[in-house]
């Protein structure tokens, strides 16, 4: 009688010891997950590293408020603010509009590539927002 616990004991052990490497390799690929996921958090985050928390103070001023299409695509608007070195910094505000900011674009500039921005259907100027710094491309500064 003693036989038979003894076989049941060592064929849960061989079970448990063939799942170990599968367990392990999970845990892995979970530790991995978690790491890109803290990266991509911090690159949504914006280039300055200010976050686009709503009533948030301290952090860049949107020059710029838009309105976005009612179909705009995730892409499209990624795709326009890594081209213009652009980062939502609040938003939406009681009107539907988003603030953006623009590191590297005076204002004009600014306005005059956000209205042909197909992911927008409005923009203007954010008459709450005053730079604290003009734009002064690299090859001017003095």
């Amino acid at each position: 009688m003693s036989a038979k616990p003894a076989g049941l004991i060592d064929g849960a052990a061989r079970w448990i010891n063939s799942k170990a490497a599968f367990v392990l390799a999970f845990m892995l690929v979970l530790a991995g997950l978690t790491m890109a996921l803290g990266r991509t958090a911090a690159t949504f985050a914006g280039a300055n590293g200010h976050s686009a928390t709503r009533g948030a103070t301290g952090g860049p001023c949107g020059e710029v408020l838009a309105w976005f299409e009612p179909d705009a695509r995730l892409k499209s608007v990624d795709d326009f603010l890594t081209q213009f070195g652009a980062t939502i910094v609040g938003g939406p505000d009681e009107e539907g509009a988003y603030q953006l900011h623009f590191g590297a674009l005076s204002l004009d500039d600014a306005l005059r590539v956000s209205a042909h921005a197909p992911a927008f259907s409005r923009t203007r100027a954010n008459a709450r927002c005053t730079a604290a710094e003009p734009s002064v491309p690299i090859g001017n500064a003095s």
